[in-house]
């Protein structure tokens, strides 16, 4: 995420970006704690709870309405997140919402697949990276088993994103180009299970980008389970 001519802070912004870019599995811990129906499946992953550095988000009691869902990228060939978008809190908008909102139809692959099509380009991102880092974030195994059983709708309404002061300053710190950005993204996802009953589950989003002037269009370097400075702020 720097220019060329900064290799030596490119390397550190990317081992403190890297470090974590699998530091937890919030939304998939959330689905399988909330649709789980047995004990098996409400344990993620070791691998995954050894990389964590924050504890999964409490989900309210409260019951809710589900909001309206939104198109998955994965599901159109025409994404909107690929090409088209200049503006930086917008294409963050669609990257949470290819993430935070799913359902038991939804083509994880795809869905990944597309996100990395907006990979950011060398040498403001990595794009294998970016694979893991959305791999951390898509439910598989007996979660995903578990999600299709219990028929889980996932659906996120986004209450604020907006640029992270934290992030503006170590980029800035470290030579990054204009365009290249850290976004802090809060909302709370609704998720409903095939009896009907809603909870509400709070969620964060750390994500990382290059958009111009950096790059002709908007692109994706890494998304973080948390607030950057939540994620990175100790590294």
């Amino acid at each position: 995420m720097l220019t060329p001519s900064r290799p030596g802070g490119r390397r550190r912004w990317v081992l403190v970006v890297g470090g974590l870019g699998l530091s937890g599995l919030i939304v998939v811990t959330a689905v399988v704690a909330l649709s789980s129906d047995d004990a098996e499946v409400s344990r993620a992953p070791a691998a995954v709870l050894a990389r964590s550095s924050r504890p999964a988000v409490v989900a309210s009691t409260a019951a809710v309405s589900t909001s309206s869902s939104v198109m998955l990228p994965g599901g159109r060939p025409d994404s909107e997140i690929i090409g088209g978008q200049t503006d930086h809190l917008q294409f963050a908008r669609l990257v949470a919402h290819a993430l935070l909102a799913y359902d038991p139809s939804t083509d994880f692959n795809a869905r990944n697949q597309d996100l990395l099509r907006a990979a950011a380009p060398a040498p403001y991102g990595d794009e294998a990276r970016l694979a893991e880092d959305l791999a951390a974030l898509t439910p598989a195994g007996p979660a995903l088993e578990s999600m299709r059983r219990n028929r889980t709708m996932v659906t996120v309404e986004l209450t604020e994103v907006r640029v992270s002061s934290w992030a503006a300053n170590r980029l800035a710190g470290i030579g990054a180009s204009p365009g290249v950005d850290g976004i802090d993204v809060t909302g709370r996802q609704t998720i409903t299970t095939r009896d009907g009953s809603s909870t509400v589950v709070p969620v964060q989003l750390g994500i990382t980008v290059a958009c111009p002037p950096a790059t002709t269009f908007c692109t994706l370097d890494g998304v973080l389970p948390a607030h950057l400075q939540d994620a990175l702020g100790s590294k």
